[in-house]
């Protein structure tokens, strides 16, 4: 009995060795794997100028006391004694693709597991490769403008903000500073969300830039456009500014006249549906019909203004009512007319046509007469006339 009492207690005490070495294997095996401090968690980074951002989420352990980033070739280093979720690296080189390592340490420097993410920062080279916008004078609804062409495409996208300076050969006619940032980054109304619309053309009224109008003569446009550069699909958090100019000739705006305003009327005071008021109402499918061969109708503008073209649309049916023979004439007092072009034999092939005709003309007048006949019907129709002309101020 006692050898075997002997023999069952030399067994526990084995199996109690054995199963202390065979915890003290299972623990070597893991202390190069434990986690002093908690990993971070989605790490993601936002493309600056010659930096990047790196933003995450931290652990919520209590052992997590700091932060320590490596990156670039040469393992650069930075430690942050806190634990911050988001920091601005800077002074990257141009163009180069950067692995940064972010891990937390406990108050001991031990490392948590690393998280890794690749960057590529906006390069100075990058930037200087950006096709900067062009500009031109134009005119958008009788209004004199300025088209800046070119503010977004894929290697960038326009971020508000533009400076103009206008100036010619006495010196600087216009200086502005332009913020266009509430149409560029919008809110949705209902989930609070901003949005970047991509601007690739902007329209500048010049009563935006302090001018009524930029008068013909050869100017100097200098302009700067600020933009966020596109690396890939991601939008850089660092604005640039491109710079151009340009020097162009602005020719005199022609306008169409009779949408400033005015008063039209006929010889024979025809009103109704077809009426007088339907010439200049700027609708080619509604007409002016009245019982006569001929006719004459007059435009009274709001301002004495030079007229140098004049537009005719023919009405919808029945060509014989088209006119075919005329004269245009200018008033200052509605008594004393000056003829400024005759027209004879005119054929409106199609119906709704319009048909332009010029002229040579440099005084303003108040009034425009034009004395028509029509091509054999009894019946005379216009759908539209338009005076055209220069705009003064």
């Amino acid at each position: 009995m006692k050898i075997k009492h002997i023999i069952g207690s030399l067994m526990i005490v084995f199996l109690f060795l054995y199963g202390c070495e065979g915890m003290d294997d299972n623990y070597k095996q893991y202390v190069g794997e434990y986690n002093y401090s908690g990993k971070i968690d989605s790490l993601r980074v936002y493309p600056g100028y010659e930096r990047v951002v790196l933003a995450w989420d931290n652990p919520k352990d209590q052992k997590s006391k700091s932060i320590r980033i490596l990156y670039g070739p040469d393992s650069t280093e930075v430690l942050y004694p806190s634990m911050v979720d988001s920091v601005s690296i800077e002074g990257l080189d141009a163009g180069t693709g950067y692995e940064f390592i972010v891990y937390t340490m406990d108050s001991h420097n031990n490392l948590s597991v690393p998280t890794s993410i690749t960057a590529f920062p906006i390069s100075k080279n990058f930037v200087d490769n950006l096709t900067p916008p062009s500009l031109v004078v134009d005119v958008v609804n009788n209004e004199q403008v300025l088209s800046v062409i070119g503010t977004s495409n894929v290697l960038m996208t326009f971020s508000g903000l533009i400076n103009i300076t206008i100036s010619n050969a006495n010196g600087v006619v216009s200086s502005k500073n332009l913020n266009l940032k509430d149409k560029v980054i919008t809110t949705d109304p209902n989930t609070g969300a901003k949005k970047i619309n991509a601007l690739n053309n902007l329209t500048i009224p010049v009563k935006d830039l302090g001018l009524s109008l930029i008068p013909p003569g050869e100017y100097t446009f200098n302009f700067t456009v600020s933009v966020w550069p596109l690396m890939g699909n991601q939008v850089s958090i660092d604005e640039v500014e491109l710079d151009n100019q340009i020097t162009t000739t602005v020719t005199p705006i022609i306008i169409n006249i009779t949408k400033m305003g005015g008063v039209v009327s006929d010889k024979f005071n025809t009103t109704g549906d077809e009426g007088i008021a339907k010439l200049t109402d700027g609708n080619y499918d509604s007409k002016y019909l009245t019982g006569n061969r001929e006719t004459w109708v007059k435009f009274k503008t709001n301002a004495p203004s030079i007229v140098t073209r004049y537009k005719l649309v023919s009405g919808n049916d029945v060509p014989e009512r088209d006119p075919l023979n005329w004269k245009l004439e200018g008033s200052n007092d509605d008594s004393n007319w000056t003829v400024l072009d005759t027209r004879s034999g005119i054929k409106f092939p199609l119906r709704k046509q319009l048909l332009t005709f010029e002229f040579n003309n440099n005084t303003s007048y108040q009034y425009y007469r034009m004395t028509i006949q029509n091509n054999g019907s009894n019946l005379f129709q216009l759908a539209e006339w338009e005076l055209w002309g220069p705009r003064l101020n």
